[in-house]
């Protein structure tokens, strides 16, 4: 498609940074919110590429991706301008307090992800979180750019099946469009048919949805272990 040549045309211009790179630009901006007495509101989570590079699942990434309850626009800017001169022009700072990152899917639970660092500022300790591997699988899975789709295979290999469920379970009840579930929970067991070999009968029986969207799947799956 036109759009991903584009986008794909407009990181290549970008200067990548390492996982490092980012712990140095968050510790930056919360001196700098600090310096505005503006702190930054926990849980100040990681996501998009940053989690995927805390993850190690990607060396590097294009942009700093954060969300966090309460930030100043002022400090994102100033620190932005700042890492412009190391990284290029191209360079942001993508932080929002919205729990749905991308697509339609809401984190009601982003508070609870899972630490990855520790930053210090003067007297004040600050917990750095990331999303997960099930979650940026799941929140990829529904979105419809190509390099998230890409990514599916690279976060499978850090997850399973099992963990990959039970999350599903839980978020699935979050998605803002529910004409779209029963899209989605297919594009889901064909994920899990195509990445891991699972038998698409098993997956539905495991998901936690209404019935009638069940014997849909179970209709439209019952002979693909035999393909």
């Amino acid at each position: 498609m036109l759009s991903d040549t584009l986008t794909r045309g407009t990181e290549m211009q970008k200067t990548l940074i390492s996982y490092q790179d980012v712990l140095s630009i968050i510790k930056r901006l919360l001196m700098v919110a600090e310096e505005y007495n503006e702190p930054f509101g926990e849980p100040i989570v990681m996501v998009g590429g940053t989690a995927m590079a805390a993850h190690s699942i990607r060396k590097q990434s294009y942009d700093v991706d954060l969300y966090a309850r309460i930030f100043s626009d002022d400090v994102i800017h100033q620190v932005e301008q700042e890492f412009r001169i190391q990284f290029g022009s191209m360079f942001k700072i993508d932080v929002t307090s919205t729990e749905n990152i991308w697509g339609m899917i809401m984190l009601r639970d982003i508070h609870k992800s899972e630490p990855d660092t520790t930053i210090q500022v003067g007297d004040n300790q600050y917990i750095i979180q990331k999303l997960s591997s099930e979650d940026l699988f799941l929140l990829k899975l529904d979105s419809d750019r190509k390099k998230d789709q890409d990514d599916l295979p690279a976060l499978y290999e850090k997850t399973n099946l099992d963990l990959l469920v039970k999350r599903f379970n839980i978020i699935v009840k979050w998605h803002g469009d529910r004409d779209a579930v029963l899209g989605y929970a297919d594009s889901f067991v064909a994920a899990m048919k195509k990445l891991g070999n699972h038998n698409p009968v098993d997956v539905i029986s495991a998901l936690n949805l209404s019935k009638f969207m069940i014997d849909l799947l179970y209709e439209s799956w019952s002979n693909s272990y035999d393909e």
